[in-house]
C-alpha cells in the first residue's frame, strides 16, 4: 500500500495528494485513527476519504488500514525480523525466504512496464552493451554480462572505477551503458554518468528512483533501494529485486532478437557439450 500511494502520488488530485501526504508523513499514526481524524489533518470531507480509499481498492477506511498495517509489517521484516541473534536455523533460513519472497511482490507493484520496454528497446538498438557497477553491484553487473552477451550483442562489464570512466568517455551513440547502483549517491559513479552522458551513449540505470543518478540516467528502473539500509547491512533483499529485473530485461531482449537468437544460444550451449564428464 505505501509502494502504491507513492507510485500514484503525481497523477492525483490535491484533495487526494493531501491525504496521501498525510498517510506518508506517519504512516504508523495512521492506524489508530478515524475517518474524521484523517480528514481534518488532510483538509478533506469525510466522504473524501471514503472516495480515496474506494480508489486504491479498499471498500472502506478501516480496510484501508489493514492493507496499510500489512504493508508496514512486511517494510519491516526485511531487516528487523530476518535478522535476530535469537533465531535458529530453521527460523532464519524460513524468515531469509519469507523476505526474498516480499521483495519480489514488492517489485511486482513498482516495476513499470513501459519503461521495461523503453530500456528493451534501447539494449536491442544498441550496437555495444557496457555495464558498470562497484562494490556490491559489480557482482550484480556480472550476472547481467553473463546473460546479456548470449543476445549476439558485444556485452562488457566493468568494475572498476578508472576503467569505468575510460569507457564511457569512449562510448558513442551506437552504444548502452548499464549501471547498477543501490543507492545512486556514490560520487564516482554519479561522475561516471555524467561522462556517458557527455558522450552521447544511452543510460540506463537501476538505481534508487530518487537519487542523483537516476536523473542523470535516459530510462531509471527502480531498484527498490528502500527495502533495506545498504549503507548498513549487506544488501540481500534488494539483491533479489535487481537480479530478477536483469532475468526481465534479458528475457525482454531474447524476445526482441526474434528467431535469429535461437540459433546463436543453441550454439553457446553446444559449445560446452565437450567439457563435461559422463
Amino acid at each position: 500500500m505505501l509502494n502504491t500511494l507513492k507510485a500514484r502520488s503525481g497523477g492525483l488530485s490535491k484533495a487526494e495528494r493531501r491525504i496521501a501526504q498525510t498517510i506518508l508523513a506517519d504512516p504508523e499514526a495512521i492506524l489508530t485513527i478515524a475517518t474524521a481524524e484523517l480528514a481534518r489533518r488532510s483538509s478533506v470531507s469525510d466522504p473524501m476519504i471514503s472516495r480515496f480509499c474506494r480508489s486504491l481498492g479498499c471498500p472502506s477506511f478501516p480496510a484501508f488500514k489493514v492493507e496499510l498495517a500489512k504493508s508496514l509489517a512486511a517494510k519491516t521484516s526485511f531487516i528487523s525480523e530476518a535478522v535476530s541473534a535469537e533465531d535458529g536455523v530453521s527460523s532464519y533460513i524460513e524468515k531469509r525466504i519469507n523476505a526474498n519472497q516480499a521483495a519480489l511482490e514488492y517489485l511486482r507493484g513498482v516495476i513499470d512496464s513501459d519503461i521495461i520496454a523503453q530500456a528493451v528497446d534501447a539494449l536491442a538498438g544498441s550496437e555495444r552493451i557496457e555495464l558498470f557497477g562497484m562494490g556490491g553491484s559489480a557482482a550484480i553487473a556480472k550476472d547481467a554480462q553473463h546473460k546479456l552477451f548470449r543476445m549476439g550483442i558485444p556485452t562488457l562489464v566493468h568494475e572498476d572505477m578508472l576503467m569505468q570512466r575510460m569507457a564511457a568517455a569512449a562510448a558513442g551513440p551506437n552504444t548502452t551503458v548499464l549501471m547498477f547502483s543501490f543507492t545512486g549517491r556514490t560520487q564516482a559513479t554519479i561522475e561516471i554518468a555524467q561522462i556517458v552522458n557527455n558522450s552521447g551513449a544511452k543510460l540506463i540505470a537501476i538505481t534508487s528512483p530518487d537519487s542523483p543518478l537516476a536523473r542523470l540516467a535516459d530510462i531509471c528502473i527502480n531498484s527498490g533501494n528502500e527495502l533495506e539500509d545498504t549503507t548498513i547491512y549487506v544488501p540481500m533483499t534488494i539483491r533479489i529485486v535487481i537480479l530478477t529485473i536483469i532475468d526481465i530485461l534479458a528475457t525482454g531482449l531474447a524476445l526482441a532478437q526474434g528467431p535469429k537468437i535461437e540459433q546463436t544460444m543453441l550454439k553457446i550451449k553446444h559449445s560446452l557439450e565437450g567439457t563435461r564428464v559422463d
